[in-house]
């Protein structure tokens, strides 16, 4: 009896692997020479960001919160009414994060987060 495409089971399983793949690729420990970011799935598709910088210019540190929007994970994060936005898109490796909003809110004004990060 054959197998039709949608219950065969190698189909069905690289089927569910692709849709998966996306979230999986963001997910890890990042690392640029003064910051530092963690990408972890909370469930639902959503995901918790967490970023740290520490250089001779500033400190600072942000907890942003989002989901996949197209080929890019978008985080925010709210301080006093402010929204911080980050967008973060794989490059190779790694990954490349602009930011938006008032994020000085959350590293000062002589840093950001913005720059390519290697696995760490």
């Amino acid at each position: 009896m054959p197998h039709s495409a949608l219950t065969h089971p190698a189909l069905v399983a690289g089927f569910i692997l692709a849709s998966l793949l996306p979230a999986l690729a963001f997910e890890g420990r990042y690392r640029t020479p003064a910051n530092s970011m963690t990408i972890r799935s909370t469930g639902s598709g959503l995901f918790k960001v967490d970023a740290e910088i520490s250089s001779s210019r500033c400190v600072g540190e942000i907890s942003a919160r989002g989901g996949l929007q197209g080929n890019r994970l978008v985080a925010e994060a709210k301080e006093d009414g402010e929204v911080c936005r980050l967008e973060i898109r794989r490059k190779g490796r790694g990954i490349e994060v602009s930011e938006s909003g008032h994020c000085s809110l959350f590293h000062g004004a002589n840093c950001n987060y913005v720059g390519t990060y290697t696995p760490r």
